[in-house]
């Protein structure tokens, strides 16, 4: 995945580093500053092949050349099921950090390959729609029992390291891709149960704190100030 990720990011940014050379080199370069507002499109994807429903929304304002102030906000349903376990998963998510861009662009160019880090945060529930009691003894397996224990006020913090590109793909229009690595700092579990799943961190498991995301994003800039 990463390999395809890299591969793609050189592809795009090479593609456009070419088409600017045939630009005439009289025009007066600007560059444009400006609040940036964006959807995942992976949440969409994610809806047609799991059962999951989801949506991010992305938003970023740069304040020097090469740093971006971002903020994340989203919310994921998630059903589980296992042998002996049906779940379901859902809450909101806010996420808050920034971008260093160490791309360096052409005169005009407005594309990044960039690093960055996020904080985040999740409040969420979770249901135990059915389960089966596990008997090692037993050699087929017992019927369901069909309840809905539902679990309030569950909560998570994490940090997220990201490395991503964001590419113009028209005036004001980018595509961003990014991946990302994540760790619990705490969460608050249930009762005789764990979290499985964590909005805005996906699975989580009981003996390990880590795990990986990856986005599509669709971004368009609202320019307020151009230098």
């Amino acid at each position: 995945m990463l390999k395809f990720f890299i591969s793609i990011a050189i592809i795009i940014l090479f593609s456009v580093k070419n088409y600017s050379q045939t630009e005439n080199d009289s025009v007066i370069i600007k560059n444009k500053y400006g609040i940036r507002i964006g959807l995942d499109f992976s949440k969409q994807i994610r809806m047609l092949t799991e059962d999951y429903k989801g949506l991010s929304l992305y938003g970023d304002v740069k304040i020097k050349e090469r740093l971006f102030i971002v903020s994340e906000l989203g919310s994921d349903e998630k059903d589980l099921r296992t042998e002996n376990l049906r779940s379901k998963f859902s809450g909101n998510y806010i996420k808050v950090g920034f971008n260093y861009n160490l791309y360096n662009n052409l005169p005009g160019l407005n594309n990044e390959i960039y690093v960055g880090f996020r904080f985040a945060t999740s409040k969420f529930k979770s249901e135990i729609l059915e389960y089966r009691i596990y008997n090692k003894d037993q050699f087929w397996l017992q019927d369901p029992i069909f309840d809905n224990i539902i679990n309030k006020g569950l909560n998570a913090n994490w940090v997220e390291l990201v490395i991503g590109i964001n590419t113009e793909l028209a005036n004001n229009l980018f595509m961003g891709l990014s991946l990302r690595l994540n760790r619990i700092l705490n969460q608050k579990k249930p009762e005789n149960f764990t979290n499985l799943y964590i909005p805005g961190f996906n699975k989580a498991t009981e003996n390990n704190n880590f795990g990986t995301g990856l986005t599509y994003s669709l971004i368009y800039q609202i320019p307020i100030v151009k230098k």
